[in-house]
């Protein structure tokens, strides 16, 4: 994709000037970037460059001190994580964070529940507009994992599944909010070379669903392949934005982020 294709792409989230201080250090200083609908945009630089906070900024983990965050041209910095998700906003965890105690479609279940219409009384008395519901939610959450691959294992309990099968499922949840835009912290952290490769074939295929994606990856042989776009920090300051190739031909980044002079 050039340049002038994605300045045509309408913005789907903007930072502007955001900064952020835990105790006098300066995790996010005055930060700025726009993220195109459509594209999947990779976040990377060295550790303590200020990547989750930066995640858990846009997706109301955390207040910044200053600055904007703009989703679909309305300011969403300071509001609570449930009501973005509800806006379309929504994230995975750099630690898989799964119910282990229910099953895999159960762990798919649950993301659904800000899309949920009965209420609490409706899902105890189970009255008949709730079993409809649950049954809609049931059968969306199967979808879902057929979309990720994980239709053969709905029944068994997340705890049981492989590693990288558990990181699936977390996206399969994640998806199941309806999302416009998803966050996805470290992906492939933990995965071998053959669960990476799916893993870019499956990020690929929910963009094609119309689903913005911004990922935090060290892998960067999986950032450089399947990125649009790539925003480089350090030190909590926004060291680079731009393709692929420019941001691997800027010589800041490869200074202090490849460690070359």
């Amino acid at each position: 994709m050039n340049g002038r294709e994605n300045n045509l792409k309408s913005s789907l989230l903007k930072i502007e000037s955001v900064s952020k201080t835990f105790g006098g250090v300066q995790a996010a200083q005055d930060i700025s970037f726009k993220v195109s609908e459509g594209d999947i945009v990779g976040l990377i630089g060295p550790n303590g460059a200020g990547k989750t906070t930066l995640f858990n900024l846009i997706t109301g983990v955390y207040t910044p001190d200053s600055g904007k965050i703009i989703f679909e041209q309305t300011e969403v910095q300071g509001r609570e994580v449930l009501t973005l998700v509800k806006m379309g906003i929504a994230r995975t965890f750099q630690n898989v964070e799964l119910f282990e105690n229910m099953t895999v479609v159960e762990n798919v279940m649950v993301g659904q529940h800000v899309r949920t219409t009965c209420g609490f009384w409706g899902a105890v008395l189970r009255l008949p507009g709730a079993l409809k519901e649950e049954k809609k939610i049931r059968k969306n959450a199967l979808d879902l994992l057929e979309f990720v691959g994980l239709e053969s294992v709905a029944d068994r309990r997340s705890s049981e599944l492989p590693f990288g099968w558990q990181r699936l499922l977390e996206i399969a949840r994640a998806m199941a909010s309806k999302p416009k835009m998803l966050l996805l912290d470290e992906p492939a952290a933990g995965l071998n070379a053959v669960e990476t490769g799916t893993l870019a074939e499956l990020l690929n295929k929910i963009r094609s669903q119309g689903i913005t994606l911004l990922l935090v990856e060290h892998d960067m042989n999986l950032t450089m392949e399947i990125s649009d776009r790539i925003v480089v920090l350090d030190q909590g300051r926004l060291l680079a934005h731009g393709t692929p190739r420019e941001v691997q031909q800027d010589e800041a980044v490869m200074a202090a982020y490849l460690g070359k002079a």
